[in-house]
């Protein structure tokens, strides 16, 4: 076990503007997150972000290179820790690589890189799994117990910070499918000479037909201009 090696006042100050940064724009807050994480944890020298999208892991932040040779990995093989820590929602912790022998190519990658242990935290909301915070340490049994509650806590943050994230992507989305919709609803109005609700009625039958989405025979009118038939 380690003992945090930072006083509880600089503790307080990187957790706050780790909370600030959760309203930043992505990347930049969760960079900034990553960043106050490895400041406040002294065992972590590395950190890593990845957001778990469907069964795909995408990195959304890294501070040092083993993180970034690390994730690339266990995206193109589909495991490792953090894998498990997403897919799973459980703590995972590595206290030597050299030993571990739960993810062999993983685990030699990790030791040729200079990674002797390991702390993954998965990132949730309700129900949402969202990704993983990945402390990296260049020692054996970097992280006790003090380390694992205050990753949790960043961990927390980071959650909070994609939760936002997803939100705005998803109400932005929401936004230009109905503005395409209004605007192939205007073509249809002006050329046929129909009124709005006959329009969308249009869009709906020719969405229907053609087994295509709505949004998409929309995007397909007001590109090219020409009336659906």
């Amino acid at each position: 076990m380690t003992e945090l090696e930072v006083q509880p006042d600089e503790v307080l100050e990187q957790l706050s503007r780790a909370a600030r940064a959760i309203r930043a724009e992505e990347p930049a807050g969760l960079t900034a997150i990553v960043t106050q994480a490895t400041a406040t944890i002294p065992p972590a020298i590395w950190a890593g972000l990845i957001e778990l999208e469907n069964t795909r892991l995408v990195p959304r932040a890294t501070l040092g290179e083993p993180p970034r040779v690390l994730d690339r990995l266990q995206q193109e093989r589909g495991a490792g820790p953090c894998v498990d820590a997403a897919r799973q929602q459980r703590v995972i912790v590595v206290d030597d690589m050299t030993t571990d022998d739960r993810w062999p190519e993983f685990s030699a990658v990790a030791v040729r890189e200079g990674v002797c242990s390991m702390l993954c935290v998965p990132l949730w909301v309700d129900n949402l799994r969202l990704g993983t915070l990945s402390l990296y340490g260049e020692r054996t049994a970097a992280f006790g117990e003090s380390e694992r509650r205050l990753a949790a806590v960043y961990g927390t943050l980071a959650a909070l910070a994609l939760a936002d994230g997803q939100r705005v992507a998803q109400l932005t989305a929401a936004l230009e499918t109905r503005d395409l919709i209004g605007q192939a609803k205007g073509i249809l109005i002006e050329r046929l000479r129909i009124t709005p609700d006959a329009a969308f009625d249009l869009l709906s039958t020719i969405s229907q037909n053609s087994n295509q989405k709505l949004v998409s025979v929309a995007e397909r009118l007001v590109n090219t201009g020409e009336v659906p038939g």
